[in-house]
């Protein structure tokens, strides 16, 4: 008598949330190459070019693509937690995050941030730049994140992420109770009503936060020089936490994602309307559109997850595609937005026209220094994307074969019967 030892289950991969963040990190192109165009952010290019509804594009940009990104942060940092240990998981976060973050910083940010020096009316080469107190200000002051700052607020996070993991032992109680409260949570919002309810309950939490850290004495001045300030480290802490708690109880995050009808609408009328605080407001009409404006964010978020949860959930080349070249048009697209928008200040196209050059070369320059040279030199993907899978990646379609290769036939003479179980080899 013989006994076989069943295979573990397979891990599931959560397609949906993977490709949300792949193509909102796509859309971050579009973000910053409105802000070469946008009347409220005036682009150090000199580009005279403006109009008003590039204020609206980047604003409505920023209420939801950031907030989502550090809400799947949370989310993955418990999937890799729980089969992981902290030294692994510390590493893989090192590997993935602080390598790239390193090393942009230290290349593609440098050569953006010089462009800007002589920009300004900095005189002479690279070597005066270095030498100058202007040099020296962009590390202290911390501008030298540039939009890397997502990444510079997200490991202090997977810290805390590690070391709660390890205060706290498996079988003690307040895990349980931790799972049983994002249960309880998700069951009260899984109807209609009580969603719209829990929309406005994470919008006053989100809004009590931001308050909170406002008050702290300090709060906007940076931690620690080169560093970021206390109220923009936490602001987006609680998407974090959200997706920590969906991580945790497949109930509340099945609640998060499930299709409401009446969610396009609402997201929409967020996206237009754009609820902002201002400076010039009275104290209450400032908390009240906090408060509208965390609404606005969540509902967006959401709608984000939901309609990628209901249309884009089955995986495949594409989506294995995006997810891998997304780290690269995240990390190197902003430098070029700033060199093709400095060559663009001379031309004399519809800004419409311009726009959407900047956009596309941009995109397009990335898509091939991945996959000419990301995806195939080992040392360039350990620097830029955190992995040493180079070999692998051989026996994965590109961008090419992802997209327009022809599916296999799968009819008549061409399918085969399996003589065994299944090879399943799925990833997080």
């Amino acid at each position: 008598m013989t006994t076989q030892t069943a295979a573990p289950p397979a891990r599931k991969h959560y397609h949906d949330i993977d490709g949300a963040r792949s193509v909102l990190m796509f859309l971050s192109v579009a973000l910053h190459a409105g802000t070469v165009y946008a009347p409220a952010r005036p682009w150090i290019t000199g580009n005279t070019d403006r109009a008003e509804f590039f204020d609206w594009l980047i604003f409505g940009f920023h209420l939801f693509i950031t907030p989502t990104f550090f809400f799947v942060g949370g989310f993955f940092a418990v999937l890799l937690l729980s089969r992981r240990s902290a030294g692994d998981f510390l590493w893989n976060r090192f590997l993935r995050t602080a390598v790239p973050l390193i090393g942009v910083a230290l290349s593609f940010n440098m050569i953006e941030h010089y462009l800007r020096w002589v920009d300004a009316g900095g005189q002479g080469g690279a070597a005066q730049w270095i030498g100058s107190p202007d040099f020296f200000e962009i590390w202290i002051g911390g501008t030298w994140q540039l939009h890397l700052w997502f990444l510079v607020s997200l490991i202090p996070m997977f810290v805390l992420a590690v070391a709660v993991q390890s205060a706290i032992p498996k079988n003690a109680k307040i895990r349980h109770l931790a799972v049983s409260l994002c249960n309880r949570f998700g069951a009260l919002i899984a109807g209609t009503l009580p969603f719209a309810f829990g929309l406005i309950l994470l919008a006053a939490a989100n809004t009590a936060n931001y308050a909170s850290a406002s008050l702290l004495p300090g709060s906007y001045d940076l931690i620690a020089p080169g560093f970021q300030s206390w109220y923009k480290l936490t602001g987006e802490f609680p998407f974090f936490v959200i997706g920590v708690m969906a991580a945790l109880s497949p109930r509340l995050l099945a609640a998060l994602v499930q299709w409401r009808w009446w969610m396009p609408f609402a997201a929409a009328a967020a996206l237009y309307f754009q609820p902002y605080a201002n400076p010039e407001q009275s104290f209450f009409v400032s908390i009240a559109m906090l408060f509208l404006n965390q609404l606005a964010i969540w509902t967006l978020v959401l709608f984000i997850l939901q309609f990628f949860h209901r249309f884009f959930n089955e995986g495949g080349p594409r989506t294995t595609w995006l997810a891998d070249c997304a780290l690269s048009m995240y990390l190197f697209h902003h430098c070029f937005i700033y060199i093709f928008g400095r060559l663009l200040t001379g031309v004399d196209w519809p800004i419409g026209i311009e726009f959407a050059v900047l956009t596309v070369t941009s995109a397009v320059t990335v898509i091939v220094i991945h996959e000419r040279i990301v995806r195939r030199v080992a040392i360039i993907r350990l620097l830029f994307n955190g992995k040493t899978d180079v070999d692998q990646l051989r026996s994965q379609p590109g961008l090419i074969g992802a997209f327009f290769a022809k599916p296999a036939n799968l009819t008549g003479k061409n399918l085969t019967k399996p003589t065994g179980p299944a090879k399943l080899s799925p990833k997080v």
